[in-house]
């Protein structure tokens, strides 16, 4: 995973001018009342079309730029991970909220590859075996 990966400059470009899309909306001095046929619902119902449709854009050229810092994805990580980013998440987080080392959380692929190696072989991440159960009983005297 140690692999660099270079954004290109059309999909900076394309951040920047969402942003400063955003900041257009934001400015309320530009609202024109007095203009006949003016509805500051069509207004804002037409600015969260344009918003989500922007964000559409984005989210696929992220989600290309996500594969090419992975290897060997399955069929079914991919398919889970566009099921993953279709409902609306990030490519940057990922289901089961696992974190690396660092205590930043783990993109979507390697939280699910993690979540899976758990699943599999939970002694060696939370120690002991089947054999280590509590069964409920006290072992010695009380210590009070």
């Amino acid at each position: 995973m140690g692999m660099s990966v270079t954004v290109s400059s059309y999909l900076l470009e394309d951040i920047f001018r969402l942003l400063d899309y955003l900041d257009m909306r934001g400015d309320h001095d530009d609202l024109h009342f007095h203009k006949s046929g003016y509805s500051t619902r069509f207004e804002h119902d037409n600015a969260l079309w344009e918003l989500k449709l922007k964000i559409k854009q984005l989210q696929r050229q992220i989600v290309g730029t996500y594969l090419l810092t992975v290897d060997d994805i399955t069929e079914g990580e991919m398919k889970a991970l566009l099921n993953w980013v279709a409902a609306g998440n990030s490519v940057y987080d990922n289901p089961c909220s696992l974190y690396d080392g660092s205590g930043r959380p783990m993109d979507f692929i390697n939280g699910c590859r993690m979540a899976q190696e758990m699943a599999e072989n939970p002694s060696s991440f939370f120690g002991g075996g089947p054999d280590d159960v509590d069964d409920g009983s006290w072992g010695g005297d009380l210590p009070f």
